[in-house]
């Protein structure tokens, strides 16, 4: 996708790219047969770049620490649910100039369905109750059998 963007086929026909689940997938690296690490930096690469192109990246999860900082800086909107880590919190106050210490102190307190908007086109972060889905998703954890 990163070629196809350079290669300009996205122009007129705009696309976004979600990734959910991004800590899985960005900021990794692969060793070859000479244990030699090559980073891989499509995703770090099409955040920086790629929004010229039509190509654009909307990333969702729940361990912003584990996204390089090169990508999340780049990310124009943060919607932001309860966060308890403090490196998860201090990844987003690094990528986010709107968040400030007063608004990322109601991060580990957020209910169930309620986030923080900050980004470039807010002046300040606002608090937001997410509507209930009507189709809502399976996400209980799995319970143990007691033997």
């Amino acid at each position: 996708m990163l070629t196809k963007a350079r290669q300009g086929e996205f122009k007129l026909n705009p696309i976004v790219l979600f990734v959910d689940e991004a800590h899985q997938f960005l900021n990794r690296k692969i060793h070859d047969e000479n244990f030699q690490f090559t980073h891989l930096n499509a995703f770090d690469q099409i955040a920086k770049e790629c929004r010229k192109y039509g190509l654009f990246l909307c990333i969702a999860t729940q361990m912003p620490r584990d996204i390089p900082i090169g990508t999340l800086s780049q990310m124009g909107t943060f919607i932001v649910h309860r966060l308890i880590n403090q490196y998860d919190k201090e990844a987003i106050v690094n990528a986010c100039s709107a968040a400030n210490n007063s608004i990322l102190s109601f991060l580990p307190v957020l209910g169930e369905g309620e986030a923080i908007l900050a980004g470039i086109d807010f002046p300040m972060p606002i608090s937001v109750k997410i509507i209930e889905p009507t189709k809502k998703p399976d996400s209980k954890t799995p319970r143990f059998k007691t033997l």
